[in-house]
């Protein structure tokens, strides 16, 4: 590769890891400004920031960024000199806030954090979690306080768990993301080193994900371009890092420890020792650490690497690059990646089965006392205070109450000599669906919902994609003279609700989008092609429900309260205790510790099951059946949250604000 191809592979390089730096640090400078936490402090209240995950993302999407731009710079001055070197960063730097400004990729990061953070007020502060010196203390020898410490740190874990249905015990993990999606196979995850494969797979419209992937493909094709250049330093690093994790997964298994020799790694000088290095690893990894389902895309790609190792690089007939891959280095860095990925995933597995194990004792009194103790230190003790002292303490809380009440209607049947029940009822109805969820006033969020925000978000979401897919399904049935119950054409409607799923920056993308959606959606329910006037008509109905000019859509609108309102007050009959989740089991091959399959074996009662037959009924008999299945996980979400919040201060506070508005 001569002086100007690989300036231009280091400028392009240095390019996308400006913007990954500058867009990360904007995001995180609005953090602060959002949430009014210093990203700088080191305080419990960071434990407990609703937007925490998405801080934790970016602070490490600028530290990586921040050092590849330092290893290409030195690069560059080894290569060009330092003066030149500092121009082509300089000029880097200015392509990359070119694109930044074209793509208004910072404004688009900024809406994301707004989006998750919106709906109530201008901003939410995160509730000051550190202990009152002068409160009492409220644990004393309580069931919460056995709790590991890891966890009693970690109070929006807990509150996670807490409105989780136990059926879903095996959803949670550490960092909030579903790591049961299906297994990656070697061909998908190799084809994002093919730059064609990369270019038509990536969605621009998805630009955090383009940009994390961009800094991805940037920091391993430096180590590839490492290679070319017998640095082999970096590679190392990469196997290094391999065999810690390894061995942190087998921490008692020394027989096997003598398979995993660094040694080795140091002595690697080449391609095909990189290749016999990673192979003892992958093969220890998929034998005795992965579950079956697991190991099967990790003995494919090893086995495929055997095959490219074995062969002779000498002869005229060199071995095709697998995967389609350009270069040897790079074959054997993504192979590298590949597997370090596969032991990262093993290690999760085996922390979120252990979450899953703690989810089961922490679920009821245990997280609730918890949850009641630590709103008692952030607070004050509401149990203890005249009305005037409560309604000063939770200012938020008590505005949402006294608004409820403007929401009354003579079928609500609330009075001051109603039952605390009944009061509840009302709570859960008109105050959380009414006063919360579907709120056309701002109103800044109850200090009782303050870890609540994403799942609110997320509720509200789904609502209104639910109404807007539910009128368009029922107009393309109308056109074309069909039941919407009658269909089986699942595929195509999952595509009609993704479109509206989906985030776009244009409105006239989202209407071209749903129109083809919507097109494609009412051709397979009709199984024939469409007239030019059904087209027509369809496309007319189409952009009056997106614009909200549609009477349906309004009917569909005031239909969703009433879902929301019944999933909200639903409970489980008496007679029955609901069902009992089936036992967690491992995602990997391993065993935790001695007891955990007695303690699994219990189960938790739960009554998603029957909340999910009532739920679906009522979702049809209101008119969303098309959209039924992603409602009653909504419901029971939103179901799950008031409850929570009626169940731990219905008499101590909810009762009492209600009391004095009446």
């Amino acid at each position: 590769m001569d002086l100007e191809q690989l300036l231009a592979g280091l400028s392009k390089q240095l390019q996308q890891s400006w913007v990954v730096y500058i867009t990360s640090s904007e995001t995180l400078l609005h953090l602060a400004e959002v949430t009014g936490i210093d990203d700088a402090s080191e305080s419990n209240t960071v434990q407990d920031d609703p937007l925490m995950q998405l801080r934790l993302r970016h602070k490490a999407s600028q530290s990586g960024s921040r050092s590849h731009i330092k290893r290409i710079r030195l690069s560059l001055n080894k290569l060009i000199g330092s003066d030149e070197g500092r121009e082509v960063v300089k000029e880097a730097k200015i392509v990359a806030k070119n694109e930044i400004l074209e793509t208004k990729a910072v404004e688009l990061l900024k809406q994301e954090v707004d989006e998750m953070n919106a709906g109530f007020a201008e901003s939410i502060m995160a509730p000051d979690l550190s202990p009152n010196d002068n409160a009492q203390n409220t644990t004393g020898d309580s069931r919460a306080s056995v709790l590991p410490e890891f966890v009693v740190g970690n109070r929006t874990f807990i509150h996670r768990v807490l409105v989780t249905d136990p059926a879903d015990f095996d959803k949670l993990s550490w960092d909030g993301v579903d790591h049961r999606l299906p297994e990656i196979s070697p061909d998908q995850f190799m084809s994002t080193f093919v730059p064609e494969k990369n270019s038509e797979d990536i969605n621009h419209a998805d630009l955090p994900k383009r940009i994390a992937m961009n800094m991805k493909l940037a920091f391993f094709k430096g180590i590839a371009q490492d290679m070319s250049t017998e640095n082999y330093v970096p590679v190392h690093s990469l196997l290094k890092e391999l065999h810690d994790k390894m061995r942190t997964l087998l921490p008692n298994r020394q027989e096997l420890h003598s398979h995993i020799n660094d040694d080795d790694i140091g002595h690697s000088s080449c391609t095909s020792d990189v290749i016999r290095v990673l192979l003892r690893s992958g093969y220890l990894l998929a034998n005795y650490l992965e579950a079956p389902s697991r190991a099967e895309s990790t003995r494919e790609l090893l086995s495929c690497l055997e095959v490219f190792n074995s062969r002779s690089r000498d002869s005229d007939n060199a071995p095709a690059i697998p995967y389609g891959i350009g270069t040897e280095h790079l074959l054997a860095v993504a192979s590298v990646a590949f597997v370090l990925q596969k032991a990262e995933l093993c290690q999760i597995d085996v922390s979120n089965y252990r979450l899953a194990q703690l989810a089961l004792y922490i679920h009821g009194e245990v997280g609730n006392e918890y949850e009641r103790s630590h709103f008692k230190k952030t607070h004050g003790d509401y149990s203890a205070v005249p009305i005037n002292e409560l309604q000063q303490m939770l200012p938020s809380s008590h505005a949402w109450v006294k608004s409820t009440l403007g929401l009354f209607e003579t079928t609500d049947n609330i009075s001051a000599q109603s039952s605390l029940d009944q009061k509840m009822e009302f709570i859960k109805g008109r105050g959380f669906v009414d006063g919360i969820l579907f709120t056309k006033s701002e109103l800044a969020l109850p200090e009782l919902f303050s870890l609540d925000i994403e799942d609110i978000n997320y509720i509200r979401n789904e609502a209104r994609c639910s109404v807007i897919a539910s009128a368009l399904s029922l107009h393309a049935c109308n056109i074309i003279g069909s039941s919407i119950l009658k269909t089986d054409n699942e595929v195509v409607g999952n595509e009609l609700t993704s479109v509206l799923k989906k985030k776009h920056f244009k409105r006239d993308d989202l209407e071209s989008e749903i129109i083809t959606a919507l097109t494609s959606f009412t051709t397979a329910l009709a199984d024939r092609s469409l007239s030019e006037e059904e087209c027509s008509t369809l496309k007319n109905h189409a952009l009056a429900v997106l614009r909200g000019n549609d009477p349906v859509l309004k009917l569909l609108d005031n239909r969703i309260r009433i879902y929301f309102r019944y999933a909200c007050r639903w409970t489980p009959d008496n007679k029955s205790s609901g069902g009992i989740s089936a036992p967690i089991e491992m995602k990997t091959g391993r065993k935790l510790v001695k007891g955990d399959d007695e303690f699994a074996r219990g189960g938790v009662a739960s009554s998603k099951t029957e909340f999910s037959l009532a739920a679906s009924k009522e979702a049809k008999r209101l008119g969303f059946a098309f959209v039924s299945s992603d409602l009653i996980e909504a419901g029971n979400k939103a179901r799950l949250i008031i409850s929570l919040v009626c169940s731990n201060y219905d008499r101590d506070i909810l009762g009492r604000l209600l009391m004095a508005e009446l």
